[in-house]
């Protein structure tokens, strides 16, 4: 399915100090690092402003981590976990179950428990406990003598359960990386770099990040020196799966924990699951899409404990079979995913449920631990906000997934009094409701869309960084691109348009045709995943001559049987609405008829640009002169010749329509064809003042 995508240039400049020489700044980026101009625009664009930021974005080390001591509690925690430490008091990591939270807890758990520290974790089961700090573990953990709790990558809302820890003397330091809301829980002490007014200098820490900064503060309070790569590796895994933003210290750890993983692996456990996904060299990708996902599954299966042990264990046999036990789980989680996906998306189609601009699927007994992936799914395939709900003994459990634009959070708050329980963000969000109550809010969620006219929103940004032309892809332009990894959420992978390339030819492939392939001139090739529909729905391409079409694309390196070689991996593909034969007749009967075009037609969202409608004299003269040369026999619409300066569909109809006002010519069209017939007249006419030019040329510069 063809969803509607709008192309911006991405413009994140940074905030230099822009009294300072632009061009001189560029000149010395260039010469300090021997970069092109084209890679040093999309530096400047990701925030470098200076020479030192420059070098710590392309060559990040350890030493351009922040002071742990900067998190206003940082010393007060350190000083009571090495007071523990000291009377020898039981210490429990409380820790969560996704990777963010078993990463982290690893990371601490294994450098107490070989440092001396009388220490043991817990992490929730997601489908029996669930997230954050609950009553009934915290009764068993304050039962088994533990004085001094730490939370990972949780605990920052957790008010009344910090309070009853304080009632049974149990001490609670909360380290977490969510955003804080309201009163802040009573504890001991509180490490989160999003504290109202912190003066740590950066936001974007995931939960093993923040627990890896409780680490280095450790180590610098007792002059520990320890090899810190073991660590980096998992926080690097962590900061990728947990989608925070790949800037400033996330870059860092990201950078780092790629080399030491590609060249030397430390942590035993992270090295079996590298060999279980039969990975050679690793990149970032790897973390989300391959290594991550595996971990996440036995957190969603309830089996998260696996994981603190795969990351801390010095068994090499045991490792090796939870590196496979969680390779089997995530291929049961696939297997899962795969089902409940394939039943939603029947639902959709059978329901015709994708008429509505908000996607509400029900379903039995549909396991709550991946709905919220299959959300995604069905979002990134529809472009709409979705929410996925599976009942089972009458109550329904949701997760909702949104587009940028709509806050799903504030759409649930529309219809929270038929709730039983619903949290969430502006992106994602869950709830639980009973059954009987289901159609009442799916009625209230999608009047709440239409209120805020949700519509305008179902347009999807996709954003690049430069135009070029196929003449700059090269084996040059690749290696300095990839100066620019690692890359993911905040840095993203460097993308640019091509404005019509030379095609030499267009098909699809795959079992359901549903990729592109694409062949350029120099034996160029590129491929585009789930956009063969394009080629499909328009037959017309290999007539006109692929005339008119834009790629976004990225540039990649494809390697088989041994042989390397640079492709296109193309993420949107475009035909200027000019060269489209039926919305180049609607945009002519939109200007011809309309008071006021340019609003009709920008309210269409066609992605017309304005300067492209312009039509100059010299080509209506030319258009006049094909059209008295082929008066009988008729001129295509669509080029079908190999002269490269053939006029559009929409200049051809267009200079028609002016000729045909100013008393030079009739025409009519028949199957592609524009049969015309030249009006012979003594009297000298101004094309230029003719009704439909002045329009033209008001409608353009306005």
């Amino acid at each position: 399915m063809a969803i509607k995508t709008n192309w911006m240039r991405r413009h994140q400049r940074s905030p230099m100090q822009l009294n300072q020489n632009e061009a001189v700044f560029k000149n010395e980026l260039k010469e300090k690092f021997g970069l092109s101009p084209f890679v040093v625009e999309i530096l400047i664009n990701r925030g470098c402003s200076s020479i030192e930021e420059t070098e710590r974005f392309l060559s990040p080390t350890m030493s351009d981590l922040h002071d742990p001591f900067l998190f206003e509690d940082m010393e007060k925690a350190v000083n009571r976990i090495l007071q523990a430490k000291e009377r020898n008091e039981t210490i429990c990591l409380y820790g969560d179950y996704d990777a963010d939270g078993t990463i982290g807890t690893s990371i601490l758990f294994k450098y107490m428990k070989s440092n001396g520290f009388n220490v043991s974790y817990f992490i929730p089961n997601r489908l029996i406990t669930g997230y954050g700090l609950h009553q009934t573990p915290l009764e068993e953990i304050i039962a088994s003598g533990v004085s001094l709790l730490i939370t990972i990558d949780n605990g920052i809302s957790a008010n009344e359960q910090v309070e009853f820890c304080n009632a049974h003397n149990l001490d609670v330091i909360v380290t977490d990386h969510h955003e804080c809301h309201g009163t802040l829980p009573n504890a001991f002490g509180i490490i989160n770099p999003k504290l109202p007014d912190t003066a740590y200098p950066f936001k974007e820490l995931c939960g093993a990040g923040v627990a890896f900064k409780l680490l280095q503060a450790l180590c610098l309070a007792t002059e520990t020196a320890i090899d810190f790569q073991e660590s980096i590796e998992c926080v690097a895994l962590a900061t990728v799966a947990d989608l925070v933003p790949l800037q400033d210290e996330n870059r860092c750890f990201v950078s780092l924990g790629l080399n030491y993983l590609n060249q030397c692996p430390k942590n035993l456990g992270i090295r079996a699951l590298i060999a279980v996904s039969e990975l050679s060299e690793l990149k970032a990708w790897h973390f989300g899409f391959v290594l991550g996902p595996k971990i996440n599954a036995a957190g969603r299966l309830g089996e998260a404990n696996q994981i603190v042990e795969l990351l801390t264990s010095e068994n090499h046999e045991r490792i090796t079979n939870l590196a496979k036990f969680l390779s089997e789980e995530n291929r049961k989680r696939q297997e899962l995913e795969a089902h409940i996906l394939e039943s939603a998306l029947e639902k959709v189609e059978s329901q015709k449920l994708d008429e509505e601009d908000i996607l509400i699927i029900v379903g039995e007994n549909w396991h709550s631990g991946v709905i919220g992936i299959v959300a995604s799914r069905i979002q990134d395939k529809y472009f709409k906000p979705v929410i996925v709900i599976s009942v089972e003994n009458g109550v329904g459990k949701a997760s909702c997934r949104s587009v940028e634009g709509f806050n799903i959070f504030e759409a649930l708050q529309s219809a929270s009094d038929l709730f039983l329980s619903f949290g969430g963000h502006e992106q994602a969000a869950g709830f639980s409701i009973n059954e009987e109550n289901i159609e009442i809010m799916s009625e209230k969620i999608i009047d709440y869309g239409k209120s805020v006219e949700l519509q305008q929103h179902l347009v999807k940004k996709i954003y690049y960084d430069a135009e070029i032309t196929e003449d700059d892809l090269n084996w040059n332009l690749y290696e300095e691109l990839h100066q620019i990894e690692p890359c993911g959420l905040g840095n993203p992978g460097v993308q640019f348009v091509i404005n019509e390339p030379k095609i030499i030819s267009m098909g699809t492939m795959g079992k359901e045709h549903n990729h592109l392939r694409v062949a350029l001139k120099n034996d160029f090739r590129g491929v585009g995943f789930n956009l063969g529909f394009f080629y499909l729905n328009r037959p017309d391409l290999i007539a006109g001559n692929y005339a008119g079409i834009q790629l976004l694309a990225r540039l990649d390196m494809n390697e088989f049987r041994g042989k390397k070689s640079l492709q296109l991996l193309i993420k949107d593909i475009k035909q200027n609405p000019i060269w489209q034969i039926d919305l180049a007749m609607r945009l002519i009967r939109t200007i011809v008829k309309e008071d006021n075009p340019k609003e009709v037609i920008s309210t269409a969202k066609n992605d017309v640009n304005f300067k492209d409608l312009q039509v100059e004299l010299k080509i209506i003269r030319t258009i006049y002169q094909l059209l008295k040369k082929s008066a009988e026999s008729g001129l295509p619409l669509q080029n079908t010749t190999e002269i490269s300066q053939w006029p559009s569909p929409y200049h051809l109809l267009m200079s028609c329509e002016i000729l045909r006002e100013a008393g030079l010519l009739a025409y009519r069209i028949n199957d592609g064809m524009i049969f015309s017939k030249i009006i012979a007249t003594t009297e000298k006419k101004d094309i230029q003042n003719t009704k439909l030019m002045i329009k033209l040329e008001k409608m353009i510069n306005d």
